[in-house]
This record gives C-alpha cells, structure tokens and sequence, in this order.
C-alpha cells in the first residue's frame, strides 16, 4: 500500500521530468517563447501621447477648415457650389504632410497607415458636423422662404370663405365665375418670412404677364382664419393672398411667386408657380 504523500512525491517528479524537453518548457512559458510580444509600457505610453496629439490636430485641422469654407470661401461660391465640399474632401491627402511638419519626430515616428486612415475618418465627420452648424441659423441663412402647408384656393360664401386644396399642382373655376377667388398660401423661414421680397405675377398663355398684389391684408381684416388651412406656423409665417380677376376666360393661368431674400452669406431665391384652370362652361340641353 502507498501513503499519500509517497503518491504526491511520485507525481512532482514525473511533471519535473515531463518538462525537461524544449517544448514543454515552452508551454510552461510566456513572453517572446509563446510568440507574444513583450509590453513596453514606456512606449506604450508614449504611443497614446502620439494618438491624442493627432487627434486634436485634426480637430483643428478640421474645424479651421470649416470656418474657412464658411465664411472665405461660401459667400463667393453661389455659383460653383461643389468647391464647398470637393476642397475640404480632398484635404484628408494633406493630413499627413502636416503632422510630420508641424509635429517632432518623437510622435510621427508612432504613426502608420491605421493612424491616416482613422485621422481621415475623424477629419470628414468633424468638418461635417461644424459646416452643418455654421451653415444653419442662427448662424446663416441659405435658403429662400418655403410654402408652409401646401396651397389652395378660397371662395367667398355667405358663412365666410370655402378652402379648396390644390389637386396635382391646380386649382379649378368654371368659366362665368362670380364672386372673390383667391389663391392662398403662406411662407416660412428660418428668420422672419416677412423680411423678404415677393414679386407676385400671373400669365395666360401667349399673353402678357401681369403683376399681382398680396391681398391677404384685406381678408384678415373681415377674416382672420380664412388662411388657416395652409399656415402650420401662423406666429411666424408670411400668409399671401392672390386676388383672381374677374371674367378670365377658358385657359389655364400660371400664378407666379418669387421670392428674394438678402439671406447669409449669399442671397436666396425661390420660384413658386401655381395653376389655376378655367373650365368651359357646358350649357344643359333643355328638353320638353
């Protein structure tokens, strides 16, 4: 019979003589033997250094790139608008030849080809995100007054004004017409819609073009809701009433705003073309 701790004596001598062989040593190692590099914390260290200096140079990099384009380069590209965003793309080739001259050798000596690639990454979403900030109210205004809510037509009635949406682009009226027609919509903007031009005219045909006025003043005065079907922010809206003459013959009639804004930093403008159709009118026949 064996006591147990001749057993236990037995065993440590078999797992000596197990590793004496070089690949069980190996097995029992770590380090360079098990193909693991060695950590360097001192250079570690100093390759996190490196990283975090790259990452704020792109930042700035990347935002003085954005107040350049906003306010050097947009106002004189209303017309060559692909510069905006083709200059500052192609500004990611850039980003390693203004680390090796701007930093000392002791951080561009940590960078490799995952460094530019993640540092081209960090340059397009951080001058996308500041242009989109600095190209929106409040600290510019690019676009034109819109249409709020739609546009459509009303017709005085005994009980006030009837509202008829526009159906595909027009509104329609039978030949003989009588009683105030008026196309109506309202604008918004960013700022105050009041604030901008409205050149209001309309044409039939090969005829001439003739101009309108905003009638809306008139209306608001006997009704101030009659507009309400296309205005979703009656506290800052431009609502515009277009008067229909009288006695317009069978056609169809192009209504015509545009609008100028003296926006920031370029101007805006926007054309809104609404149709209004005159049907002829079909007489019964009348039969005993």
């Amino acid at each position: 019979m064996v006591d147990i701790n001749t057993a236990m004596a037995a065993a440590a001598a078999e797992r000596r003589n197990r590793g004496t062989g070089d690949k069980e040593r190996k097995k029992n190692r770590s380090g360079a033997d098990m193909g693991i590099e060695s950590f360097d914390p001192v250079k570690h260290v100093s390759k996190e250094k490196a990283d975090t200096v790259s990452m704020w140079l792109v930042i700035s990099f990347a935002a003085t790139m954005s107040l350049l384009m906003r306010y050097v380069a947009m106002p004189n590209s209303q017309d060559n608008s692909d510069l905006l965003w083709f200059i500052p793309m192609m500004a990611i080739f850039l980003l390693p030849s203004i680390h090796r001259a701007i930093l000392p050798e002791k951080f561009v000596e940590h960078y490799t080809k995952g460094t530019w690639f993640k540092a081209s990454f960090l340059h397009i979403f951080t001058w996308l995100a500041l242009t989109f900030l600095l190209s929106n109210a409040p600290f510019a205004d690019i676009v034109a007054p819109e249409v709020d809510d739609g546009w459509g037509m009303i017709s005085s009635s005994e009980e006030g004004y009837d509202f008829t949406k526009s159906s595909d682009g027009e509104v329609t009226l039978t030949e003989g017409y009588t009683g105030s027609h008026f196309i109506v919509l309202a604008f918004s903007d960013n700022y105050d819609a009041a604030d901008a031009e409205y050149a209001i005219s309309y044409s039939w045909l090969d005829k001439n073009e003739s101009s309108a006025n905003n009638s809306w003043s008139e209306i608001e005065s006997t009704d101030a809701t009659a507009l309400d079907s296309v205005r979703t922010h009656k506290d800052i809206d431009y609502p515009v009433a277009i008067a229909i003459p009288e006695g317009l013959e069978e056609g169809s009639y192009d209504f015509v705003i545009k609008v100028t804004e003296d926006g920031d930093p370029w101007e805006n403008t926007r054309t809104v073309t609404m149709t209004l159709v005159v049907e002829e009118l079909v007489e019964e026949d009348s039969t005993e």
